[in-house]
């Protein structure tokens, strides 16, 4: 039987969504791309906010539609099944089956019964997290690949779902990741990203207990030429030993992605986050004391109830101050089950949208300037494809995460090689954009 999967939402949801392709063509099942020519579809929602939730139902029901009578069976894994529970069955008669993001290891018996003519819900099994040893069908590309270091969340923002959909904060063990990292480096990763809900937060639930550091420092990355990312960090979690430990080590690069959230102290303590300005921005200059060049990269909620106009010119101060090279915003969303969906003094959901486009335009103005701090300098890039109009190529520098950040534009010139992705290449900086970089290829 062929199987084709349709992953949404985050890195994260992709890995799992590669764990459970590999774990059906363990099983003997086809993977195949096109959801047409599939005997069984299987969705990995998101349902983290409701324009999430709202995408995850839409594709079930554009499946639904190709599914037809030709006797195709369609799965709802992931987020929307732990959600809604067993609800979702009667609102969504045209899936054959439901699998939670705690359960994505019983994926095949999922399918199978399905495909026998019941109809399974299952999402009670315990909290899943994979291990190296773990099947993974591989759907990005040949030369990235995302390692996820723990899962679930122990923390508790009003705003977010996560630790009831994904569970408590487990990490894996330090053996088992470096098992996975060399296995991905000999088949010709050139760029692994380390994720996790709170990535920072790895190893604090081990015995004995480790830290995000010394993990840094078990992978064997000796003689290792590619890349180490690390993403979503948070901000307690960022410690002088961890900022020591990326400084020194080459392969690590000086990319950090920490969610924020808000700068306001009053919003940040009634999302149950900690610091404020102050203390983010000595936090900031500690990580650019220890690493001049380091790529800083935040996320902010605006519209959060209780944001008056005060306290989003708070934000956009501290943005002016603060100086990200790269940074995303959200409108906030009352989230059904959220603590901060009860919270008085709402914000208008236009009134979120244009505040977050104030705060964009502010932050584009910035980053056109860091970008041109990099004009006439040399960045290593890692080729990804050729340019649109074929004229050259198109790839990311250590400061630009997969799918999230910016690019740089590659004129190829007389490059005396052939220049392919997956490639690393030497580009002198001759431009530079809002969000991306033009340059190049030196020898």
């Amino acid at each position: 039987m062929r199987v084709a999967l349709v992953s949404l939402g985050c890195a994260k949801n992709l890995v799992d969504s590669e764990n459970m392709l590999g774990l059906l063509e363990q099983a003997g099942y086809e993977i195949v791309e096109d959801a047409g020519s599939a005997d069984v579809v299987i969705v990995n929602t998101c349902a983290f906010i409701e324009p999430a939730v709202a995408e995850s139902i839409e594709a079930l029901l554009d499946l639904a539609d190709v599914k037809g009578g030709g006797g195709r069976t369609l799965v709802c894994a992931g987020c929307l099944t732990q959600r809604y529970g067993k609800a979702l069955g009667d609102q969504l008669p045209e899936v054959d089956a439901f699998v939670g993001p705690g359960s994505a290891g019983e994926i095949v018996e999922a399918v199978r019964r399905a495909s026998a003519g019941e109809r399974p819900f299952i999402a009670d099994a315990p909290p899943y997290l994979p291990s190296a040893d773990t099947p993974r069908w591989r759907s990005g590309s040949e030369w990235s690949a995302c390692v996820k270091v723990s899962d679930g969340c122990d923390h508790r923002c009003s705003y977010c779902l996560i630790p009831g959909l994904r569970g408590p904060h487990r990490s894996r063990p330090a053996h088992d990741i470096r098992a996975e990292c060399a296995g991905l480096v000999a088949q010709g990763v050139k760029e692994i990203c380390l994720i996790a809900q709170d990535t920072s937060a790895y190893g604090r639930d081990l015995e004995p207990k480790a830290s995000l550091a010394e993990l840094l420092g078990e992978l064997g990355l000796e003689g290792f030429e590619g890349w180490v990312r690390l993403q979503y960090l948070h901000p307690v979690g960022v410690t002088d030993e961890l900022i020591e430990v990326v400084a020194r080590t080459l392969a690590v690069v000086p990319y950090f992605d920490i969610p924020l959230q808000h700068a306001d102290r009053d919003i940040l303590r009634s999302m149950r986050r900690p610091g404020d300005a102050e203390s983010y921005l000595k936090l900031l200059e500690r990580i650019r004391g220890a690493i001049p060049d380091a790529a800083l990269r935040t996320t902010f909620i605006v519209g959060y109830p209780g944001e008056t106009r005060r306290k989003f010119d708070r934000l956009l101060q501290f943005v002016r101050q603060a100086q990200f090279d790269r940074l995303a915003v959200f409108p906030y969303w009352d989230e059904e089950g959220a603590d901060s969906a009860v919270l008085p003094g709402k914000v208008a959901l236009e009134e979120a949208r244009e505040r977050l486009d104030e705060l964009m335009s502010v932050q584009e103005d910035i980053s056109l300037a860091r970008n041109q701090g990099f004009v006439g300098r040399r960045l290593r890039v890692l080729i990804e494809a050729q340019s649109g109009d074929g004229g050259g190529m198109v790839g990311r520098s250590y400061r630009d995460a997969p799918e999230v950040d910016g690019q740089v534009l590659v004129d190829v010139g007389e490059a005396a090689e052939p220049v392919v992705p997956g490639q690393f290449v030497q580009v002198a900086v001759t431009r530079a954009l809002e969000h991306d970089l033009a340059g190049e290829i030196v020898g």
